[in-house]
């Protein structure tokens, strides 16, 4: 199975090959010769991803070319995509690597961890809802939640089981046994 990093490359390049191929083809509609061009390049980029394991250097060559040709052709171009901010891209990539690393899961560990993401969805809102808690348990409940949907978009059942039970185990804390301070 791949690694986290490779499929976080993986992601970013498709993220950005994304974006950049479905501005091309809005640009070039109607001439033939620019739309095999852009159909090349991203059918490169495509195969170089989809290669075992991915050849993320030619893969970000096809999108380089991508962005030269961008950056050369409809550099005022008002609809012309600019790059997203930090946290915005690692945001959106982080979408696409959950996407890879799902689809690289056998099915029965994707079934279970739906099992398991159903089961944060309900508990968390169960817990998260009750009357009464706290500031201070409300949010150790929204941290131990979101450790347990990071261990699911990673892949790892084991390590998101656990935190669903440690965020029970804060949910259900008496009101006023856990101060602020």
């Amino acid at each position: 199975m791949a690694g986290l990093y490779e499929i976080w490359q993986r992601a970013e390049v498709s993220r950005r090959l994304d974006v950049l191929s479905g501005f091309i083809a809005m640009c070039v509609a109607g001439d033939a010769d620019a739309q095999r061009r852009l159909a090349h390049l991203v059918a490169g980029a495509d195969a170089a991803l989809s290669a075992s394991p991915p050849e993320l250097v030619v893969a970000s060559e096809y999108l380089d070319e991508l962005v030269r040709w961008t950056d050369t052709k409809w550099a005022d171009h008002p609809y012309r995509p600019a790059e997203a901010r930090p946290d915005e891209a690692d945001r959106q990539t982080r979408d696409y690597a959950k996407d890879l690393r799902h689809a690289a899961l056998p099915v029965r560990v994707r079934d279970e961890m739906g099992g398991a993401e159903l089961t944060l969805e309900v508990r968390f809102l169960a817990l998260s809802h009750q009357p009464g808690l706290d500031c201070r348990t409300r949010q150790d409940i929204f941290y131990v939640a979101g450790r347990a949907a990071m261990a699911l978009d990673l892949g790892y059942l084991e390590a998101a089981e656990h935190e669903i039970r440690r965020m029970e185990q804060v949910g259900s804390v008496e009101p006023g046994d856990n101060c602020c301070g």
